[in-house]
């Protein structure tokens, strides 16, 4: 669901949660065959979320997510999923996010899509890893995104996937500040375009679970082609190197540690250039307060039980933003650290709400939100 980013522009966010899930199992229960292939093949949750904050004024909206197994599936089948969320506001503005997972033939194949369509205020400081807070400018995109990947498992033993990537983003800039950066035109895509690309995505993941994991480890790395032939109005390339180890502390505890690097080349619009914050890098930093053509951050998390449904986490990042790789360096890096909440909603998946609390350099934010950042 999107996020609520806080600090000093949310006046209030609440929720209220109907759970429509299988019944809970105490993680620690022994289970008989029969009754692992007894328990429900379809779960669903879904939460109505009440905001409001400056740019939108009140908004609300719902969200959920949705899983499935095949009924001759195994017991520890990866199932598939439908997440999404639907929010629209006072001042007319909406978003809506559709982004299925499915599993064939016995996770031979993995069909992997997103679907985004949203008229939603953003900000931006312009390009650099040390853009001037005073830079801030807002502006509001109407954006539609379409992603759409294919995978084949080449190896079982260590469910490993590759296949073709398709992604399509078009939009434009229906709202700027008079004299802005968006407003003077100098940045390609000031104004909206679209952009058409097709590559490849190769996972490797030998995760225990998709939704909260405890052990194992995530690999993806993603490579794309925008070109005219595709009908791209821009010509660059983009990368994405995702990598994730999940390791099993004490009774339950778990530190996930994560290393992110994108990168475009060419002639990208702005809007497809890597940014820093967010709900999911670097907590504490607005997404997009720093953004160039190369990204890294390193992140970690501490994940442990606490009562019940209930669980507490404790999190730590260093991420940096630069016009090439040879401007990265320990004195650019940026720093955030937090704390949070989680309340897992659904048992029998392992999927979690969670209340993040996050600070960076000179900033702060709180996120409410669906799922692990990583």
């Amino acid at each position: 669901m999107k996020s609520l980013v806080g600090g000093k522009k949310i006046c209030l966010a609440a929720a209220l949660l109907f759970l429509f899930a299988p019944p809970a199992r105490g993680s620690g229960e022994a289970r008989t065959e029969a009754e692992k292939q007894d328990k429900a093949r379809v779960g669903a949750v879904v939460l109505p979320v009440l905001f409001n904050m400056p740019e939108t004024q009140w908004g609300g909206g719902v969200g959920g997510l949705l899983t499935y197994r095949p009924a001759d599936s195994k017991p520890d089948s990866r199932p598939s999923s439908l997440y999404f969320y639907a929010v629209y506001t006072q001042l007319k503005q909406f978003a809506t996010k559709w982004e299925p997972e499915a599993y064939f033939r016995g996770e031979s194949f993995f069909l992997k899509g997103k679907i985004l369509f949203e008229r939603y205020p953003e900000k931006t400081w312009g390009l650099g890893n040390e853009a001037p807070a005073e830079r801030e400018e807002d502006f509001t995109p109407r954006t539609f995104v379409l992603e759409l990947s294919f995978q084949k498992k080449l190896w079982t033993a260590g469910n490993l996937y590759a296949g073709p990537l398709y992604q399509f983003e078009s939009y434009a800039i229906l709202k700027t500040e008079p004299g802005g950066l968006l407003d003077s035109g100098t940045w390609p895509g000031a104004s909206g375009g679209t952009s058409s690309g097709a590559g490849f995505i190769i996972n490797w993941d030998t995760r225990d679970n998709v939704f909260f994991p405890e052990r194992g480890m995530y690999c993806q790395v993603s490579a794309v082609l925008n070109s005219g032939l595709l009908g791209s109005g821009f010509n660059y390339a983009s990368l994405k190197l995702d990598l994730r180890r999940y390791v099993s502390l004490l009774s339950s505890h778990v530190l996930a540690l994560q290393a992110l690097y994108q990168a475009v080349v060419g002639e990208p619009p702005f809007k497809s250039i890597p940014k820093l914050g967010g709900d999911s890098i670097m907590r504490g930093y607005y997404s997009g307060r720093y953004r160039d053509r190369h990204l890294l951050a390193f992140q970690a998390e501490y994940r442990l039980p606490v009562w019940w449904r209930f669980g507490l986490v404790g999190f730590a990042g260093l991420g940096q933003v630069a016009e090439r790789p040879g401007r990265f360096g320990p004195e650019g890096m940026k720093c955030s650290a937090g704390f949070g909440v989680r309340f897992k909603i659904a048992p029998s998946e392992g999927t979690n709400i969670r209340l993040d609390f996050a600070w960076g350099k000179g900033t702060s934010g709180f996120y409410f939100t669906a799922g692990e950042a990583f």
